[in-house]
């Protein structure tokens, strides 16, 4: 059983993908109450956003590569003293934000692969800046994030204020690049440089660069790359 199972695990788990479109996003917002819907000012509001998405992950196991949804989800929903900012690039890779105003309070991620989840849940701290709100072009905000056995060390610069499109539309943005140095059970460097609306701090575009060592239980360390852009469709939520 384990000589004929093994191939089939390994071949279905290749091809184990799906996408999260627009209605089943919807499902889930609405899924989460009337409470999850209220607005909080000077955070995106609530609903869910599109992303026109390119690029994916890949793991060394098997060199699998995984290319995201061409459209992409994000769900924002009242949380804590803020917003939840769920990002769904596919069925089987979630990331979450908790946001309250400026600051990153916490964040993790749920990746799949062959059936198998590799979950994280950092929580941080200090009065940083996440957005880029209240820093001056060329300054920094640092501080720290913890889970159970990884640390994340956060650096955000703001670059500048540029003009992004958004839905054929032109508007100010506020750009930032966001590093995260990873020690412990996962090492690596996570590169994100955002342009942000500066009146919600809505993500209008996202430029991603991931490179980490990791461990699965599966396979054991595996390394794990995310090669990745995103570009909002439209600035009106679906609710």
């Amino acid at each position: 059983m384990v000589v004929v199972g093994a191939p089939a695990f390994l071949i279905g788990g290749r091809y184990w993908v799906g996408d999260v479109d627009r209605s089943d996003a919807l499902v889930r917002f609405r899924a989460a109450g009337r409470a999850a819907a209220r607005s909080v000012a000077g955070l995106p509001e609530p609903g869910v956003y599109r992303y026109r998405t390119t690029g994916g992950e890949r793991i060394s196991f098997l060199d699998y590569h995984r290319r995201y949804s061409s459209t992409t989800m994000r769900i924002v929903t009242r949380h804590g003293c803020g917003v939840r900012e769920s990002q769904w690039f596919l069925v089987q890779h979630l990331e979450y934000y908790d946001r309250c105003g400026g600051r990153l309070v916490g964040y993790g991620t749920d990746i799949a692969y062959w059936w198998t989840h590799g979950t994280q849940d950092f929580v941080c701290g200090g009065p940083a800046s996440f957005d880029g709100a209240g820093l001056a072009p060329g300054e920094r905000s640092r501080w720290e994030c913890r889970d159970s056995d990884t640390r994340a060390a956060q650096l955000v610069e703001r670059l500048g204020d540029e003009v992004v499109v958004v839905g054929g539309l032109s508007m100010p943005a506020r750009h930032t690049r966001w590093t995260t140095v990873f020690s412990g059970a996962t090492v690596g460097t996570a590169t994100v440089e955002d342009w942000f609306d500066p009146a919600s701090s809505l993500v209008l575009e996202e430029s991603r660069r991931i490179g980490l060592r990791v461990g699965s239980v599966f396979v054991g360390k595996v390394d794990y790359v995310d090669v990745s852009d995103f570009t909002l469709l439209s600035l009106r939520p679906d609710r």
